[in-house]
């Protein structure tokens, strides 16, 4: 298992999050990253079930933060988290996993980025097709149910070292930093 941290960066109790999925890996970043209960809402992405690049996948995180919030009015901040991946032809002709988390406010928005991770080329090319999403691969290849529920493909490639939790906690303390961080007022 992954090392996290006794205590969260950020201890805002007295804000109100609401996170526009129920899925429990999205739903325990936010928890490690604030030391908040999320209200829980599922809401569209407005992005195709597997984003495929960068830009998809951010649009697909600031359009859950910002249903979120519409749906859930008694919150302070909507936050949307998204997995996508991305192609990078310039450097590595490397297919990489990684996590956004948007926040928004209803006047603020702030987009924080986890870890780029690289995966395994034949499943990219896979999921290239359309044909399916990296969690049905991923459900395959670990002989699991719900692997985006826990520790994700992140979990599978590195024996739990790093997992789908972690990159995403990372991603929201980045995106809620300039909420809460004077550096930034």
């Amino acid at each position: 298992m992954s090392q996290v941290r006794s205590v969260p960066i950020l201890l805002h109790k007295e804000i109100r999050y609401a996170l526009g999925t129920y899925n429990q890996a999205k739903r325990a970043a936010v928890v490690l990253a604030t030391a908040v209960e999320p209200i829980c809402h599922s809401v569209a992405s407005g992005v195709s079930d597997q984003p495929m690049t960068e830009d998809e996948t951010i649009i697909g995180a600031i359009n859950r933060a910002k249903h979120v919030l519409e749906a859930v009015p008694e919150a302070d901040i909507g936050l949307g988290l998204e997995g996508g991946l991305t192609y990078d032809s310039k450097h590595t002709n490397q297919w990489y996993l990684f996590s956004v988390c948007a926040a928004w406010d209803g006047q603020q928005l702030s987009v924080g980025r986890g870890v780029y991770f690289p995966i395994p080329h034949a499943i990219g090319e896979k999921l290239k097709q359309g044909e399916t999403e990296l969690r049905h691969i991923i459900d395959e290849l670990g002989s699991t149910i719900g692997s985006n529920h826990k520790e994700g493909a992140y979990g599978l490639f590195t024996d739990g070292r790093i997992t789908r939790t972690d990159v995403f906690r990372d991603a929201v303390i980045a995106a809620l930093t300039p909420f809460h961080s004077n550096f930034y007022k």
